[in-house]
């Protein structure tokens, strides 16, 4: 059932839709994938699933797509690499003017790493209906989390959780899963949080998997898959430690001042 991630991501041509299929979301197989720029949207219903082979069947026949052998049920998770990829150089980018006001306007904020791993990443399977956040891959991302390699940005107003990121942190390159915000501003409020810890400790890229606008607010800029797997490859064994110390909006906005 084991899928070659690196020779998938290098072989293929395609930029957009999955390109690989495997049910398996165990911790070592998240790790392995990331490693290689992969990761993966899990169906929550059979009828997902059918689609996925309705959709992806013949490329998979065809072999332009791939798919892990003798698995029972492949399609119930697509396992996704996309060309460009979204990325922010922490080397030469901070947080944009807009971030600043916004984290002055609310200074009583306040972030922390790690505090709520587990609350932040069932607020983003609740956070408009992401159903891809299955009950498995809590349970994987939770063992990352315990090995140190998954990680929580959380924003707070006085015992509130009110906003938050989680993903992956591969060397000096962190992979951001995904967000959520119950008060505006505070999902951007983690990110740019993660983002200057991580610059902090050595980081070079904070990747954010999907090229939208919203990923161009925060400064992303689009990266070839090929630069992006060649950096990742550089980066990905050096060592990085996220500073854990609780920060106030008013602190980090300090901290990006430019």
């Amino acid at each position: 059932m084991s899928l070659n991630w690196q020779r998938i991501a290098h072989a293929t041509e395609l930029d957009n839709g999955p390109l690989a299929f495997g049910s398996d979301v165990s911790a070592s197989r998240l790790h392995a994938a990331a490693l290689a720029g992969f990761y993966c949207f899990p169906t929550a219903t059979y009828e997902q699933t059918l689609l996925n082979e309705m959709r992806y069947g013949a490329d998979v026949d065809t072999g332009v797509r791939t798919i892990a052998v003798n698995d029972p049920d492949p399609y119930s998770v697509a396992w996704l690499n996309p060309d460009p990829r979204p990325v922010i150089d922490l080397t030469s980018r901070g947080a944009g003017r807009s971030m600043r006001r916004l984290a002055r306007r609310h200074g009583q904020w306040r972030t922390t790493i790690d505090v709520a791993f587990d609350d932040v990443v069932t607020r983003c399977a609740q956070h408009r209906g992401s159903s891809w956040i299955t009950s498995a891959l809590r349970k994987s991302l939770r063992n990352l989390h315990d090995a140190g390699v998954a990680h929580s940005c959380e924003v707070w107003d006085d015992d509130q959780l009110i906003g938050g990121v989680f993903g992956l942190r591969l060397g000096a390159v962190f992979t951001a899963d995904s967000q959520f915000t119950a008060v505006e501003g505070a999902g951007k409020l983690a990110v740019v949080d993660l983002m200057t810890r991580f610059a902090q400790s050595g980081g070079t890229l904070l990747d954010l998997q999907h090229d939208t606008p919203h990923a161009r607010t925060l400064g992303a800029t689009a990266m070839p898959r090929s630069s992006y797997l060649t950096a990742l490859q550089r980066l990905n064994t050096q060592r990085t430690i996220i500073s854990s110390e609780a920060r106030s909006a008013k602190h980090i906005a300090e901290l990006n001042t430019a």
